[in-house]
């Protein structure tokens, strides 16, 4: 009997020493819901909204180690990331100023999170799904610049063989016109509260209010015109995918190859 007891106290311990720490190697989705949400996801791209509130502390987690954008939505403070698996350590994020963004290649990392600003601090983490061409040129802070007034703009604001980022602006009364190429489907952002009168293809026009952060899609070879029906600019990012959907099997290998790398 007192083996049997033995044995299984041993069997309960191993158990408990063999188990991860609570928040290691998870998902941000997973250990901070209430910071980290689903927005959106196909096979081209996972967005996933972000929002650190004033002074809050989010336990250790990782992300898919994919190349990705942080789209800005709010004026926010320093942030600290304090990298559990890097000899580099904790690193600040400076403030952010909202729509501006940050891209950056696919690393493997495990990080705590701390807000230090009494601001909280909203962004999309945009994911890019599709197979990596020239990667390590994926690195930059892009910024708002002034647009003149009563024109719409077109800015490119990175563009290398695996994607295309660029701003849309379109002024009140005139319409921004979106045409995707064969094979290069695209991510829209808004980057304020809009309002379109819209038209995909030859379809009919109708209203579309889209809120602050919202994303749509656009297939390939596909037509969207959007009328500002507003009275303020309308001003978006688009992102064209010029590259394949990694399969699933590739997305699990990447994977895999940056946990050995980081190990």
């Amino acid at each position: 009997m007192k083996m049997t007891r033995l044995a299984m106290m041993f069997n309960l311990l191993a158990t408990a020493a063999l188990a991860p720490s609570p928040g290691l190697g998870e998902d941000a989705l997973v250990v901070a819901p209430q910071a980290y949400r689903l927005q959106s996801e196909n096979e081209w791209v996972r967005v996933v909204r972000v929002r650190y509130a004033p002074h809050e502390r989010i336990p250790a987690h990782d992300h898919n180690p994919t190349a990705a954008a942080y789209v800005y939505l709010n004026d926010g403070g320093p942030v600290v990331f304090n990298h559990l698996d890097k000899e580099y350590g904790a690193v600040t994020r400076a403030a952010t100023v909202a729509g501006s963004f940050r891209i950056y290649f696919g690393i493997q990392e495990l990080h705590e999170v701390v807000n230090t600003s009494p601001l909280p601090s909203e962004f999309l983490r945009v994911e890019f799904k599709t197979e990596p061409k020239n990667e390590m040129s994926l690195k930059g802070r892009f910024f708002r610049e002034p647009n003149s007034e009563g024109d719409n703009v077109e800015k490119v604001h990175f563009d290398n063989e695996q994607v295309r980022i660029r701003r849309l602006i379109g002024v009140a009364g005139k319409t921004v016109t979106i045409a995707t190429k064969v094979g290069e489907p695209a991510l829209l952002v808004a980057l304020a509260d809009l309002d379109f009168i819209s038209a995909r293809g030859e379809g009919a026009q109708s209203p579309l209010k889209i809120a602050l952060g919202h994303t749509e899609w656009l297939g390939a070879n596909e037509r969207l015109a959007l009328e500002n029906a507003g009275s303020q600019p309308a001003e978006m990012l688009r992102f064209d995918f010029k590259t394949r959907p990694l399969t699933a099997e590739e997305l699990k290998l990447k994977t895999k190859k940056h946990e050995h790398g980081a190990k």
